[in-house]
């Protein structure tokens, strides 16, 4: 979020290419986002509440509000697309403060489903049924948005991470690829 938040800002307006570049660059992101928030609705919080009425109701709300960020940066976004080179400075300038604020907003939300949501799912669930979860998600998930995930994911965890998310993904590839090297 961090590096597209980035891109936008030092963004040349009078430069098709670069302006082109970040509306997909932003609209991948919103992508992910999405994708996120559909896979948490189906699979976490609906665990969650299974076990705990009520308890996935703050994060389910602010899904609700990201749903609607969603939308009002996809706005900008077409408003981009649409714009004359000459309002384009304006338009692009009106992106990076909303931009910013998801993103502020999506770091805040994820801090509270990674310590709050986590110790329900804890306190809720034994580490085999949270490992049965995992499963059942990452068999929920399309190969060709895992690659996706993969790329926006992987450069940014820590070494450790990335490792056991590597070797995770060679132990479930078909033979011809987890014997790639």
């Amino acid at each position: 979020m961090v590096d597209v938040l980035t891109n936008v800002g030092r963004i040349n307006a009078a430069d098709p290419i670069e302006v082109a570049a970040a509306v997909s660059q932003v609209r991948s992101l919103l992508e992910i986002c999405r994708a996120h928030l559909f896979t948490e609705n189906q699979f976490v919080h609906s665990a969650m509440e299974a076990r705990r009425r009520g308890s996935a109701c703050t994060t389910a709300t602010q899904h609700v509000q990201h749903e609607e960020a969603f939308e009002q940066l996809e706005a900008r976004l077409r408003a981009i697309e649409m714009s004359s080179v000459s309002d384009l400075d304006a338009i692009m300038l009106d992106l990076y403060p909303s931009l910013a604020l998801f993103v502020a907003e999506n770091f805040q939300h994820m801090y509270a489903e990674e310590h709050e949501n986590n110790e329900t799912l804890w306190a809720l669930y034994s580490d085999a049924e949270l490992l049965a979860l995992h499963a059942e998600i990452m068999a929920s998930l399309d190969p060709v948005k895992m690659v996706n995930f993969a790329r926006w994911i992987l450069p940014y965890v820590s070494h450790r991470e990335r490792a056991a998310m590597l070797a995770g993904m060679q132990k479930a590839a078909p033979v011809p690829v987890s014997h790639f090297n």
